[in-house]
């Protein structure tokens, strides 16, 4: 079988098109995803993230949304800035309680985030075990959220019958009135 000269011809300038085309589109699109992905590692390695694993990502998802179910089937809500008294105003009430000493509310500064506020609370009374146990469990359950952050619990190991002092630092939480006031 003989190939004529201009099929020779053609299959060499095709040949010959197919590695321009190679050369002029697909290297440097290789060489600009290289670029690319050479970006994404340092970038990865400036944040200190090694991979990602979205099964991770899920699992912290699925724990934020038990959270918020576990919060809602509390009965407990996130007061608005002006109903942050109203917690203060339950705090002074529960201890106040019969049984306690030497109360003492003082709030500090609130610290503000995107989503939530935070206004800091420290308590001191002196109370016996079972009311000092009893003021804890009742804050715990709250109708608007205050977390537990701190609690220390002094005793006068001399006088086992004085009462204890109780040193509680809360998270009082609140909304901004631009968040709605979220319930």
């Amino acid at each position: 079988m003989k190939i004529n000269r201009d099929t020779l011809k053609f299959v060499g300038t095709l040949i010959g098109l197919i590695a321009l085309f190679v050369v002029a589109v697909l290297v440097p699109f290789g060489f600009r995803d290289a670029g690319l992905q050479a970006r994404i590692d340092q970038a990865r390695d400036d944040l200190g993230i090694t991979d990602v694993d979205n099964t991770g990502l899920l699992k912290l998802n699925n724990e934020v949304e038990g959270l918020r179910k576990q919060v809602a089937g509390r009965g407990q809500s996130i007061p608005n800035e002006q109903e942050i008294s109203l917690v203060l105003k339950d705090l002074s009430q529960l201890i106040n309680a019969p049984g306690v000493s030497r109360q003492e509310i003082v709030t500090e500064k609130a610290k503000y985030f995107a989503d939530y506020n935070i206004l800091p609370v420290k308590i001191q009374y002196n109370a016996p075990f079972a009311t000092a146990y009893d003021l804890v469990k009742r804050i715990e359950t709250l109708s608007r959220v205050v977390r537990i952050d701190h609690l220390s619990i002094e005793a006068e190991p001399d006088y086992p019958r004085q009462p204890l002092t109780i040193n509680l630092e809360l998270s009082a939480f609140f909304a901004s009135e631009d968040n709605g006031g979220g319930h």
